[in-house]
């Protein structure tokens, strides 16, 4: 077929077209991004502090903003200052009624590595271009990693995150890598390195990627052959000798192992 030419059926799409449709996603991922800054320890925010946080423009806050208060999926809590609605209470309210969801289902396992590892045990799913996590059981000790349920993470730093996108589709994980301009070329290959890693092993461990001085090891979980999220442990190094971590990494891998096959014996029994 020569240039400029479209198959019978095939509807043409300017080049115009293209760019509406990418625009429009991007505007889409933003607004996510936008309901994803909010959680249990920051549940009001100000326009202003959002625009900070997303490295957004004022006036895009503020469209976004208007659009989900007309939605009911956004209130004003005080002038400037905004909260989700509690629409989200039957949004959540209706995963929760799925009842063999992932998060229920991992639970026994999360609390099981965490007693037999003795540190912050979490569950990361990928939405979109985010880690988010599902679920935690926190360590017994007083110094410990605070994750907040729900709180979204960027995809390429801790091992969880790196997992979930090692495990992405190449050409979803080339378009997020060329979307991220502050990568470096060797963070670059460093992340086309982990693809193989997961492949081969299933597992990856970070040291102080997302904080200073935190260690972190993570496992793929499986539905099946699809992978559906991550299981992960993380606490300060200062009391993870090298031992320490290899056991704690033994619980991870066997622990996402369990959980997948939970999955697929609940598939079985559908």
């Amino acid at each position: 077929m020569s240039d400029g030419t479209v198959a019978e059926g095939t509807p043409a799409v300017s080049a115009q077209g293209r760019s509406t449709r990418r625009s429009g996603a991007e505007s889409s991922r933003k607004v996510l991004h936008l309901l994803m800054a909010f959680s249990p320890q920051r549940h009001t925010r100000s326009a202003a502090e959002l625009a900070t946080v997303l490295d957004m423009p004022i006036s895009s806050i503020y469209r976004y903003l208007s659009v989900l208060r007309e939605e009911g999926l956004v209130e004003e809590a005080r002038p400037g200052e905004y909260r989700l609605s509690w629409l989200f209470v039957s949004l959540a309210n209706a995963a929760r009624a799925a009842g063999d969801s992932l998060e229920v289902l991992a639970k026994p396992v999360l609390k099981s590595v965490a007693e037999a590892g003795g540190e912050t045990t979490l569950l990361i799913r990928r939405v979109g271009w985010s880690a988010i996590c599902a679920d935690r059981v926190e360590s017994p000790h007083p110094v410990r990693l605070q994750f907040d349920q729900g709180q979204p993470m960027i995809l390429h730093q801790g091992s969880a995150s790196r997992v979930l996108l090692a495990s992405m589709k190449e050409a979803e994980r080339e378009r997020y890598l060329a979307a991220m301009s502050q990568l470096t070329e060797a963070e670059r290959e460093q992340i086309r390195a982990d693809v193989d890693t997961v492949a081969r092993l299933g597992w990856l461990e970070s040291f102080g990627e997302v904080d200073e001085g935190i260690w972190g090891a993570s496992a793929v979980i499986k539905d099946g052959v699809e992978v559906v999220g991550a299981l992960g442990v993380a606490g300060p190094l200062f009391r993870l000798q090298h031992a320490d971590r290899a056991r704690i990494i033994d619980l991870v891998v066997s622990g996402a192992a369990e959980i997948s096959k939970i999955l697929v014996d609940r598939s079985h029994r559908v």
